[in-house]
């Protein structure tokens, strides 16, 4: 159980609807964190100071600054108008449309790509959710992710609990995962598709950290489980000069992973056929300090509206995926948040 926190439910839930922005958020095995500007103001990026970045799926980065605890009254920060989806859900038929003119491109003769995320959405009405009150849910019942709320003016309010890890260091000393494959727990061996598309993305993490590391040392792959469901995962160990970090970032998100491959290819894609207006899902967040860097995938997440949760799961398309597969790997994904809108509603 997350330990009981001094931040006042009431308060958070307060800010979600304000023109402030404020990051709370738990790492594995850590306790929680709140972090917000003494005027919620964000940056552009870090200035050397500690903080919380916020990088969406496009491209456009928010840094929180972690400058004073939280704000003794909500109401001096002005009220926003309240927010509503600008789309509504991704129905099951627009789903096998998409289907087909993803994996179109992967089965041409050479294929223009080897693999295409495609993503959708589900809305929940949930009347009276407490976005704290959730994010407190969702550290009980995930111990292995890193859970954030957090909230911007430009972005809305989100909550994550993500397993995957893109980017986690001190100094000279990183770490990063490549995390693919999805299935419910199972004692059965992977199967081709689960394995190709785990290849997938580990070439492509270690040639790209392979030009900015100085060692490399890559863990055996293995099976990570978060809920019911599990994934291939491997570990990556390396030593980089801190002061490579931002060229790393540039390079590294959005991995095959959330995006497709090859990336530049599948981002072009997925630029001109879009599935979703992806906004924060599948960028990444996280805690950032002259000190320590810990960056994660943001998965497993819904945006928080007024009487609505929305929220979002994609999963890798392969030439030889089957649709019904698909969009039950999705369902599954889409448990995580589900499970802590219910522990919300007993």
């Amino acid at each position: 159980m997350v330990e009981r926190m001094q931040i006042p439910t009431g308060l958070i839930d307060a800010l979600c609807g304000r023109r402030c922005a404020f990051a709370m958020y738990r790492l594995p095995g850590e306790k929680p964190v709140f972090c917000m500007a003494a005027d919620g103001r964000t940056e552009s990026s870090p200035r050397g100071e500690s903080g919380f970045v916020i990088s969406t799926f496009e491209g456009e980065s928010r840094f929180i600054p972690g400058e004073a605890d939280y704000p003794v009254d909500a109401a001096r920060f002005e009220q926003l108008p309240p927010a509503t989806p600008s789309t509504p859900p991704m129905t099951r038929d627009e789903y096998a449309g998409l289907f087909r003119r993803f994996k179109a491109p992967l089965l041409g003769n050479p294929p223009l790509l080897s693999k295409l995320v495609l993503a959708r959405t589900a809305d929940i009405a949930v009347p009276d959710l407490s976005p704290a009150e959730a994010f407190r849910k969702a550290c009980d019942l995930f111990d292995n992710t890193l859970t954030a709320l957090f909230h911007t003016p430009q972005q809305g309010t989100w909550l994550f609990s993500t397993p995957e890890l893109l980017l986690e260091g001190t100094g000279q000393c990183w770490h990063t995962m490549a995390l693919a494959g999805t299935r419910l727990i199972s004692e059965s061996a992977w199967d081709d598709k689960n394995i190709r598309e785990q290849r997938i993305v580990a070439d492509f993490i270690r040639d790209t950290v392979g030009r900015h590391a100085d060692t490399l040392v890559e863990e055996p792959t293995d099976n990570l489980q978060t809920g019911a469901i599990e994934h291939l995962c491997t570990r990556f160990h390396f030593n980089m000069e801190p002061r490579h970090l931002t060229a790393l970032l540039q390079e590294l998100p959005p991995t095959p992973a959330v995006c497709g491959y090859p990336p530049i290819a599948a981002r072009s894609f997925l630029h001109t056929s879009p599935d979703i207006r992806r906004s924060c899902y599948a960028g990444y967040f996280g805690p950032m300090s002259p000190h320590r860097s810990s960056l994660y995938v943001a998965l497993r997440g819904m945006r928080l509206y007024p009487g609505v949760c929305r929220l979002y799961a994609g999963g890798g398309i392969m030439p030889d995926s089957e649709e019904e597969n698909e969009w039950r790997e999705t369902e599954q994904k889409m448990q995580a948040m589900r499970r802590v809108i219910d522990a919300c509603h007993p």
